[in-house]
């Protein structure tokens, strides 16, 4: 059982506030980062990345919102952050958003998990 995925960002007060808007549940302080619990998986800890090291674009991974496309592309607009809706074969597609610009995660709309 999985229990925690963390990710490096530089600011990570700031990208754990944008991504708890965006699952809607509530980022809390925890040890040297910050915590998004999750409901029904693991929790999701942002912790800081030292200066100079790289981004964190490799890391895979994906989060359910209940907001609509146009809200998460509305929030990434707010926050300067590269987002594109990609749509692969066969699926419902996944908004592909760099968090700070440089690191990639996965947001799937309710409508994208149904497909």
């Amino acid at each position: 059982m999985i229990l925690r995925v963390s990710m490096k960002v530089r600011d990570p007060r700031h990208v754990a506030a944008v991504l708890a808007e965006i699952v809607d549940r509530p980022a809390v302080p925890a040890g040297a980062g910050w915590v998004i619990a999750s409901t029904q998986g693991p929790d999701l800890a942002i912790l800081e990345r030292p200066e100079g090291a790289p981004s964190s674009s490799d890391s895979g991974i994906s989060l359910a919102t209940p907001l609509t496309i146009a809200e998460v592309f509305a929030i990434a607009g707010r926050e300067g952050w590269p987002a594109r809706h990609r749509r692969p074969p066969g699926t419902s597609g996944v908004i592909e958003l760099l968090l700070e610009g440089d690191s990639r995660i996965d947001v799937l709309t309710a409508e994208m998990q149904g497909a």
